[in-house]
């Protein structure tokens, strides 16, 4: 009996260790340091879950009570409502819908959250100041780990409010199972959020003379870039701002399969003169988007659409 509380003293010791990584991780400097290491005192004293009261209203002002071993977040203004404040699976809801497809209902405003895996168990626990955009942005790289997700909307949270009951959470995990999500861990890059690169530019077959510029045929330009490339989407309009509900339906299938992929504007006369017209001859196929690979055609947006929902979209472009 001794031994098993050792060892269960000895993971309690280094979850608070790594939660303090954590804590510096979030930069949690705006906080004053007693009155973190007050809070995390108390929360890690607690033996019962204790109950939070927050507000619908954008005006959250953290507050910590000691003594008792609770946490309150205090409001300015607003109708308060009690919230039971830690993860639960139970106050889940999936990411997935019928088909097993990625389906992000999570609001676009601030707040904290909690993704399971398929199992239920709690596998990261984050803050956002829109939690909409750090689901899809998860989804990108850790969707197999994505079932279900638990949110806690907080509309116009300070920084410090998301902070706070990120922490409840977290002390809350630790509490019960004695170690951080797995997510959380330290040293663990997977669920880290980075900053997304700059979109890929669109490929110019011409400087940007026009017709004057076409010293071969068009023809002969579409043939060399399909063959020089290993994915080539040519569609209406950017890749960042497409001009057609199709491309825009073609080019969210080749993002959702992590292909790196060329695109080419065949509405752009001034770099790109005749291709609208060019690409059907060479093709052989009256319709855009067009999306080729290996330097052979693969379809236009109904075949593309067709293999993402058999599932087989993502080998066709290997």
């Amino acid at each position: 009996e001794r031994e098993r509380e050792r060892e269960k003293e000895e993971r309690r010791r280094e979850a608070r260790s790594v939660m303090k990584v954590l804590v510096r991780n979030f930069s949690v400097r705006g906080m004053d340091a007693s009155l973190a290491r007050q809070a995390f005192v108390t929360r890690s004293r607690c033996v019962r879950r204790p109950r939070l009261r927050l507000t619908s209203v954008p005006s959250f002002v953290p507050s910590f009570v000691s003594g008792s071993g609770s946490r309150r977040v205090r409001v300015r203004a607003g109708q308060e409502q009690e919230v039971d404040m830690k993860p639960e699976f139970s106050r889940s809801n999936p990411l997935k819908n019928e088909n097993g497809d990625f389906d992000n209902w999570t609001p676009s405003m601030p707040g904290v959250y909690a993704v399971y895996d398929e199992s239920q168990d709690l596998q990261y626990i984050g803050l956002s100041r829109k939690i909409s955009a750090s689901i899809e942005a998860h989804s990108k790289s850790v969707l197999d780990k994505m079932s279900a997700a638990q949110v806690l909307p907080m509309p116009g949270a300070s920084k410090e409010s998301l902070q706070t009951v990120w922490k409840s959470w977290i002390e809350s995990y630790v509490e019960e199972t004695g170690d951080v999500p797995a997510g959380n861990q330290r040293g663990e890059q997977t669920w880290l959020l980075r900053k997304s690169a700059p979109a890929k530019e669109d490929i110019k077959l011409t400087p940007g003379k026009g017709s004057e510029d076409l010293l071969v045929p068009i023809e002969n330009l579409i043939d060399s870039l399909v063959k020089s490339k290993k994915v080539v989407a040519f569609i209406k309009g950017t890749r960042t701002a497409p001009e057609c509900g199709f491309s825009h339906q073609v080019l969210t299938l080749l993002n959702g399969t992590n292909a790196d992929y060329e695109t080419v504007n065949v509405l752009d006369e001034h770099y790109n003169p005749g291709l609208r017209a060019a690409i059907k001859i060479y093709s052989d196929w009256p319709t855009i988007p067009q999306v080729y690979v290996n330097g052979e055609f693969v379809g236009g947006a109904d075949i593309i659409i067709e293999l993402s929902e058999k599932g087989e979209l993502k080998d066709a472009l290997k």
